[in-house]
């Protein structure tokens, strides 16, 4: 193993723990939970921009990385609190689409406005370009760890 790999790796790893702590334990997100804000925002970027294939339980955790269980929980609570609805599908009766109400629009939205605050005051702090270039090298970390974890699975790593 590569000692300046594994350096680069841990360092890599601090800051990404370093960052979530941020923005998990800082209560950026308030008024929902930090994974009920993650559900919202998949749901209501899926009504927006393909409203005619709404998300199931299933869509959300292969999104989000959330087991089964913890998604169930998260629906569970925006269902009571009004901001969730589920209703069968009308192509496949075995599925169950998932909707934001407006309630659940309102709410993800409110939340969302401290996050947006602080994305707005970065990005005018390290600019577009750089924060563009940041974006696509996580989106590339994300599409190597999904590849390599989808290896591991398979058993081809």
């Amino acid at each position: 193993m590569d000692a300046s790999n594994v350096a680069s790796g841990e360092a890599l790893l601090r800051v990404w723990l370093r960052l979530t702590a941020v923005i998990c334990n800082r209560r950026m997100v308030s008024g929902l939970t930090f994974n009920e804000a993650v559900a919202c925002n998949h749901l209501l970027h899926q009504q927006q921009n393909d409203p005619a294939h709404p998300l199931t339980a299933t869509d959300l955790c292969e999104r989000t990385s959330l087991l089964k269980s913890q998604m169930n929980q998260v629906l569970s609570s925006l269902e009571r609190q009004g901001y969730l609805t589920r209703s069968r599908s009308q192509s496949d009766r075995r599925q169950v689409e998932l909707h934001l109400t407006e309630a659940g629009v309102a709410a993800y939205r409110e939340s969302h406005r401290q996050v947006s605050a602080v994305l707005e005051e970065l990005v005018g702090r390290i600019g577009t370009a750089q924060t563009d270039a940041l974006t696509a090298q996580l989106c590339d970390i994300v599409a190597v760890i999904q590849e390599i974890q989808e290896n591991r699975q398979k058993g081809t790593l």
